[in-house]
């Protein structure tokens, strides 16, 4: 049984594709072997990963030269190699990066691939090929690189959407770049989300505090000491988006309170054919409770505080922002 089994893994002559295979394979045993060690001998496993990664491409880039495997007319053989050369080239590099450097070098290491056979042609060392050759390689590395700038974009419209929501409400039915792949658009758009932080905001500066710390909130933004826009940015994701919008509002003083409009104005690449701002109305009332039952307490122990009622966003709105009152941001 031994020896049957040494026959059949016995490459049939030394310098042969089988060869380098079962290299790889020698070399991977070693590198799990290092690996097992306690401690691990981390230099000589990833020594003899590496290596086993080289002999593994090695002999399959031999293999497909020898025996290409043919699908549909088409030789998948170099893709195969285009592969593992990616796998191998890419192997260390942090994962958020990994994948996609892998799949955007694949076509030209593809191409790469297909084309080193023309350089030796059955010969030892390699040789410049006729200029019919050179036509063949030049338009074929073309149509590789066309397909590595397509997956980038790919990647890079994909990396937009993330960091820009507000294009996912955009119209890409007559594109036929942009496919969002495993992104959904933001239940609520982000101008919304915007204008309903702020609204949040007010409300946890100003709900139920007593009246006098209110006017403090409401004249430390008019005075600049409070930063709405700066407190809303960073209680959201950190996305680039946010640096395009601008949070800003006014306010009128009043006989029973203040009166507060919120604006969140995009300051981007226009998404909409005009430039679009979101409004929100607010009033800031005074409401007088008790500490305990009336009978139980004199008038001078009610308490005067300050109650937040705001209506719903407006729709996209053009034009220039309104700017009664005094204006925070």
């Amino acid at each position: 049984m031994l020896k049957y089994c040494i026959d059949r893994l016995r490459p049939p002559r030394p310098f042969s594709w089988e060869t380098f295979i079962l290299l790889s394979v020698f070399s991977w045993l070693l590198a799990a072997f290092s690996w097992l060690l306690v401690p691990p001998a981390l230099n000589a496993y990833h020594f003899t990963h590496t290596g086993g990664l080289i002999f593994f491409v090695l002999g399959t880039a031999w293999w497909q030269w020898e025996r290409p495997i043919i699908l549909l007319g088409i030789n998948i053989g170099p893709w195969i190699v285009g592969l593992l050369l990616s796998l191998v080239l890419f192997d260390d590099l942090p994962e958020n990066w990994r994948d996609q450097a892998i799949i955007v070098t694949w076509p030209l290491l593809t191409a790469w691939v297909r084309s080193v056979p023309k350089f030796f042609r059955g010969k030892l060392l390699p040789k410049w090929p006729p200029i019919s050759i050179w036509k063949e390689l030049t338009v074929m590395f073309l149509f590789h690189l066309l397909m590595s700038l397509w997956l980038q974009f790919g990647f890079l419209m994909n990396q937009w959407l993330m960091e820009y929501p507000s294009l996912l409400g955009q119209d890409f039915t007559r594109s036929s770049f942009a496919i969002a792949w495993e992104i959904e658009a933001p239940e609520i758009p982000q101008g919304n989300m915007m204008i309903n932080s702020m609204e949040a905001f007010l409300r946890q500066q100003i709900e139920g505090q007593q009246w006098p710390r209110a006017n403090q909130v409401i004249s430390g933004l008019v005075e600049k000491r409070i930063s709405i826009d700066k407190a809303v940015k960073e209680s959201l994701p950190d996305i680039e988006e946010n640096e395009w919008w601008e949070l800003r509002g006014t306010v009128i003083q009043r006989q029973a309170g203040y009166g507060i409009t919120l604006f969140a104005i995009w300051k981007g690449l226009p998404l909409a054919p005009k430039e679009y701002y979101l409004a929100k109305s607010c009033e800031i009332s005074r409401t007088y409770r008790q500490r305990g039952p009336a009978s139980s307490r004199p008038p001078a122990e009610v308490l005067d505080r300050a109650q937040v009622e705001c209506g719903p966003a407006s729709d996209r709105q053009s034009g220039p922002i309104p700017s009664q009152g005094q204006r925070f941001d």
